[in-house]
């Protein structure tokens, strides 16, 4: 569990993930949450089915690493965002995160406040010395929580730009 200034941010169990995907405030209920406006769509359900479950069944890879982790309002008890590590340290000690806000929550600092939590967090595990994410060269919003939480352009590759936040 990581605390932020106004989020609580868990990493999801298998089968809170399960829930997750249910997408009918299961997950909330289970946690003691506030019904939401908590959204699984795609690209999200298909990282979950076909990437994230696959590797949280396999009891060799780190879960912490492998999951979603969720961040919930702890004013309004309800999830507004999610993210995830894209598995363990590599040989060079960088990991990779991928985020995102529901849309009824944009523009509330949420995800950088999120970003910057786990980041932070990752300061602290052993073996991990870099943070990278890509973002849509178009996609303003999410280089805007980039900048804001301390990571710096490093490539572009076509429309794909490359960041990274090294400790």
């Amino acid at each position: 569990m990581i605390e932020t200034s106004r989020l609580t941010l868990l990493p999801l169990t298998l089968d809170q993930l399960r829930l997750h995907v249910a997408d009918n405030h299961q997950l909330e209920q289970s946690m003691g949450l506030q019904k939401g406006h908590r959204q699984v769509v795609e690209p999200l359900l298909s990282v979950i089915v076909h990437f994230t479950v696959p590797r949280l069944r396999d009891s060799s890879r780190d879960p912490l690493y492998n999951t979603i982790w969720i961040a919930i309002d702890r004013e309004n008890r309800q999830i507004v965002a999610d993210a995830k590590f894209k598995g363990e340290p590599d040989e060079t000690g960088t990991i990779e995160i991928g985020y995102g806000t529901y849309p009824a929550f944009h523009r509330r600092g949420y995800m950088t406040e999120m970003v910057t939590g786990m980041v932070n967090w990752a300061r602290n595990q052993p073996g991990v010395f870099r943070v990278v994410a890509d973002t849509d060269a178009e996609n303003v919003a999410s280089q805007k929580v980039l900048e804001k939480s301390g990571f710096h352009l490093f490539d572009q590759i076509e429309n794909m730009l490359w960041w990274e936040y090294i400790f």
